[in-house]
């Protein structure tokens, strides 16, 4: 087994749809498991805008990579028997359903237990499985609603905003993932498996940790930032800059020329600019004037003259300006997938670990809904003729399958 696979001897069953889910799967299926993802007959819901029916989206690649997808209608007999067999020579069970869904199709974890004592058995969900809100439909952006997110990222601005980076999901997938592995490392020391409740809201309570401690420290008030502390536009763009104190206070008038403006009494001491408020005054006059001086040079002289001196700034890009910066292509972040059912390659960051994704194996491509359907079930014990009589029937779908290199 690789070093960089750990996982390579684990089966991951993957019921979870969505977008936590199954990006802590990909997780694991990035590290070597096999993760065969079951999915309902006409694919995971984030698949309905795809060019091509049980197709891909950038979301369902990032999501899936690496997988095995079978299609399985769960409400059907015989479609529990299938996965009751996938579940009995399982490491670890997902699931991403409302809570009690998953008991009421004959899977809950005293279910999928009496099946195989051992397995890791993770539930993820929007508001956790009890609790007055554990019914509650979820997705990222009502978690960043509830939790405060979207009010202390509009602090500065003109109100509540909602991040369209999914935040929320992200870390869940994350913490997912770690859960897992804990749980994972847990049952080779002890022999045992476990159950997991892991959910949106416990993201989201870190995600808005830092606001929450600086509210209860400062009356409800979040600290007042550094005066030179945020964006300025520029001959051609914008430019985040961060002076944090005397020192680099000082390294940013060098750079701006030690206009004699920003010399003025008032403006000092520079530290004594953050308090009470860093928007108004004296505070906000020298906010008013670095933004007249950075108007008279483009975005990439001033990030090159500012990192020349130390000081803290980055361009402000959009997604597609961040692909396109040198840097991020020297270090070969990203790395640019086909995947079946999309007519262009998809760019796909590198995880921190495992070996690299190339396109084109194994672990680069994200399976059409029910690809691996039939191979899947001849793997665990069905004849050809009951693969075609379950397919006739609609227990199981199936769409044209990925090709892939072995890695």
């Amino acid at each position: 087994m690789p070093q960089d696979l750990p996982f390579a001897e684990l089966v991951v069953v993957d019921l979870s749809q969505g977008i936590a889910g199954p990006l802590a799967t990909m997780m694991l299926a990035q590290y070597g498991a096999t993760v065969i993802k079951v999915e309902p007959p006409g694919g995971d819901w984030l698949r309905a805008p795809a060019q091509v029916p049980g197709g891909n989206t950038g979301v369902t690649v990032s999501g899936n990579m690496g997988k095995r997808s079978i299609c399985v209608d769960l409400k059907s007999a015989r479609g529990a028997e299938i996965l009751r067999r996938l579940v009995t020579g399982a490491s670890v069970f997902v699931e991403s359903f409302r809570p009690g869904v998953v008991g009421r199709l004959g899977f809950s974890y005293d279910d999928v237990t009496a099946l195989n004592p051992e397995i890791v058995y993770a539930s993820v969900s929007g508001f956790g499985q009890s609790g007055p809100h554990a019914h509650r439909p979820a997705m990222d952006p009502v978690l960043q609603a509830y939790s405060g997110l979207m009010t202390e990222h509009g602090t500065f601005l003109d109100g509540p905003h909602r991040l369209i980076t999914i935040p929320v999901d992200l870390t869940a997938a994350l913490f997912t993932f770690s859960a897992l592995s804990a749980a994972l490392y847990g049952k080779r020391v002890h022999g045992k498996g476990t159950y997991l409740d892991l959910h949106l809201l416990q993201a989201a309570a870190w995600l808005d940790l830092h606001a929450l401690h600086e509210r209860l420290l400062h009356d409800g008030r979040l600290a007042p930032q550094p005066t030179i502390y945020g964006n300025y536009r520029t001959a051609d763009g914008e430019i985040f800059l961060a002076a944090m104190n005397e020192t680099e206070w000082a390294r940013v008038r060098a750079v701006l020329g030690d206009d004699e403006r920003l010399l003025a009494d008032r403006f000092r001491p520079y530290g004594a600019l953050r308090a009470p408020e860093p928007h108004t005054g004296a505070s906000a006059e020298l906010r008013a004037l670095v933004a007249e001086l950075l108007l008279a040079g483009s975005t990439a002289d001033w990030v090159e003259r500012f990192n020349a001196h130390r000081i803290m700034c980055a361009p402000v890009n959009d997604s597609v300006g961040f692909l396109r910066e040198p840097h991020v292509e020297q270090l070969g972040l990203f790395e640019h997938l086909t995947q079946p059912g999309i007519d262009r390659p998809v760019p796909i960051p590198g995880l921190p670990g495992p070996l690299p994704i190339r396109d084109g194996s194994r672990r680069s491509v994200s399976p059409l809904a029910g690809a691996d359907t039939a191979d899947v079930l001849a793997e665990y014990g069905f004849s050809p003729a009951e693969v075609d009589e379950l397919l006739a029937a609609g227990v199981v779908t199936s769409f044209a399958p990925a090709t892939a290199t072995a890695e």
